[in-house]
């Protein structure tokens, strides 16, 4: 089996468009490595998180390990509160044909990274096909073509938007954790949209459990690598700032024992021309080193 690895670039943050994927543009360059960025096309509210403190078991704990303020900054830790949010996408259009130009995948992260990461378990069919709408016709106006792939901010998902997917005909999503790219099926409805898991680990969920230092970090994701298809999840506020020579010593290790990076797009379409992709159920749950729920493969 072919050993692969897929590199999907979440950007949360105004100052992680703006300051992380720059970095990470001249990373993935140096190394020829194509990579899947997936952008919130609306505010950024990050403000908005400091209720986590009184919502979710173990945030501060996980705050803490990877310092939130040095790697998010006071600014934007008062986005959406006492500041008003900066919109990611729109005002960083030329970040988003830079990305393009340079070959990499660009995908739809959200509308709004925060409120969709808060309240997408329990919103309604109208307010997630609102949220969806919104997020696709900023897509459209600022590439002007049509998203084909989609990863759920935090990786919560419901029904409801999958069925968007569908209508909308994205050639996969990315909204869950998992070990293999399966068709959801959410509340015993299948979908024919396919879903790929993120199957690594992540730089937060890690930092602090399984050491501090590049070489400790690099260690647990390269003994996390399976010898067929692997999908990394990184942040453009994380391995595009502090922990560069992090991603670099990762990739770097990779190519050593002969993985070869893909885009996830690239990923979905070889999937799709076989027939041994089966469905899976989508379930909440929780992740070793992570505060909160998130979706995850079940059987």
């Amino acid at each position: 089996m072919e050993k692969i690895i897929g590199i999907k670039v979440d950007v949360d943050t105004y100052k992680g468009m703006r300051e992380g994927v720059p970095r990470l543009l001249q990373v993935l360059e140096t190394h020829r490595v194509k990579g899947s960025f997936f952008i919130p096309m609306g505010r950024d509210d990050t403000g908005w998180t400091g209720k986590r403190v009184f919502t979710r078991k173990g945030f501060l704990k996980k705050a803490g390990r990877v310092g939130v303020i040095g790697t998010y900054g006071i600014k934007t830790l008062l986005y959406g509160t006492l500041l008003p949010g900066p919109k990611i996408a729109m005002k960083n259009d030329h970040i988003i044909r830079d990305i393009k130009e340079r070959g990499h995948e660009i995908g739809i992260h959200g509308l709004n990274h925060v409120y969709w990461h808060d309240h997408i378990k329990f919103m309604g069919k109208k307010r997630t096909r609102e949220e969806l709408i919104k997020a696709f016709d900023i897509y459209e106006s600022l590439l002007g073509e049509k998203p084909l792939s989609f990863a759920a901010p935090g990786w919560m998902i419901n029904g409801h938007a999958l069925e968007f997917f569908e209508e909308r005909g994205l050639v996969y999503t990315s909204n869950t954790r998992g070990v293999s790219p399966f068709y959801p099926i959410l509340g015993g409805r299948p979908f024919s949209i396919l879903e790929i898991p993120t199957t690594l680990p992540t730089l937060d969920e890690i930092v602090g459990l399984a050491g501090f230092d590049n070489a400790s970090l690099c260690r647990k994701l390269l003994n996390s690598l399976t010898d067929g298809l692997n999908i990394i999840t990184i942040h453009a506020e994380l391995e595009g700032k502090k922990w560069a020579g992090l991603l670099v010593m990762f990739i770097e290790e990779a190519i050593a024992r002969k993985y070869r990076f893909l885009r996830l797009i690239d990923i979905a379409e070889e999937l799709k021309k076989g027939d041994s992709i089966k469905g899976g159920n989508i379930v909440y749950g929780f992740v070793e080193g992570r505060a909160g729920e998130v979706s995850i493969q079940g059987e």
